[in-house]
């Protein structure tokens, strides 16, 4: 499937979620409220503390806020679709992205993608938005290329993960325990990992990198004078759209293995 007709997929399926516009609307309103309500309590604790391991308020909204953000571009596309594909599996609905005449990776997700991130999206680039007029930097062409790269590749990352999980489907089918380990394990990069000690910060960088997808971004905006942040930074640049092929190609054996439920 090419982008053109992966596009035009998901305009079909954007269109259709918005003959229900009410429910949308509510839906938007009930995230952005929820996400406010986190923000809230970031900055309630900041009052009390000043800085949180040297990070001030501003700081931890941007670090927060590219978190949110590359969750949101990367799950619209892979939340659902990886979510739902035990079930698909055992329904034996999987059945009918095999035979057509496209990628199944591709028709899967753009048959399943999900505007009601959009919500996400929205709050999340606002923070962002306001966090760099505030936070201690100077914006050069680079760093401003930098950040859309960060946002680009923490997105494949977060996309990544999703869809390694949801390729186990095919081997164990019942994986949604693991969903929400990964989203325990989310939770630390809401603040800087500098906070942790130093084997979860290799285990946050190394073995499960999603530190690459805001803290090593962050920490290389904020100061690209030292030379680790200023590498750590470059290769986070690197992990998203590697960990992606990687998780794509896992997907890809499993399909190519399926032989249904029982299978």
């Amino acid at each position: 499937m090419n982008i053109r007709l992966f596009s035009y997929f998901v305009t079909l399926i954007i269109k259709s979620r918005m003959e229900y516009r009410g429910a949308f609307l509510i839906g938007a309103v009930g995230q952005i409220t929820g996400y406010a309500a986190n923000y809230l309590v970031i900055w309630l604790l900041l009052q009390n503390f000043d800085t949180i391991n040297g990070w001030s308020w501003s700081e931890i909204a941007f670090l927060y806020s590219l978190n949110i953000l590359t969750y949101a571009i990367g799950a619209s596309f892979t939340y659902t679709p990886m979510v739902s594909l035990d079930q698909t599996i055992i329904n034996g609905d999987f059945d009918k992205y095999l035979t057509k005449p496209l990628s199944p990776f591709t028709y899967y997700l753009a048959n399943l993608f999900n505007i009601g991130y959009i919500a996400h999206i929205v709050i999340s680039l606002l923070v962002l938005l306001w966090s760099i007029t505030q936070v201690d930097v100077s914006w050069t062409a680079v760093k401003i290329i930098y950040l859309v790269l960060a946002v680009i590749s923490g997105s494949f990352l977060q996309a990544a993960g999703l869809v390694v999980i949801g390729s186990l489907s095919f081997i164990f089918l019942r994986v949604r325990y693991l969903f929400e380990i990964f989203f325990k394990l989310k939770e630390f990069i809401a603040y800087p990992i500098s906070i942790y000690g130093t084997l979860l910060q290799m285990i946050l960088t190394w073995i499960i990198p999603i530190a690459m997808i805001n803290y090593y971004p962050s920490i290389y905006l904020f100061d690209d004078s030292v030379l680790t942040n200023k590498i750590l930074g470059i290769v986070a640049l690197a992990i998203g759209p590697l960990a992606f092929y990687i998780s794509y190609k896992l997907w890809m054996y499993g399909a190519n293995k399926y032989q249904g439920a029982g299978g």
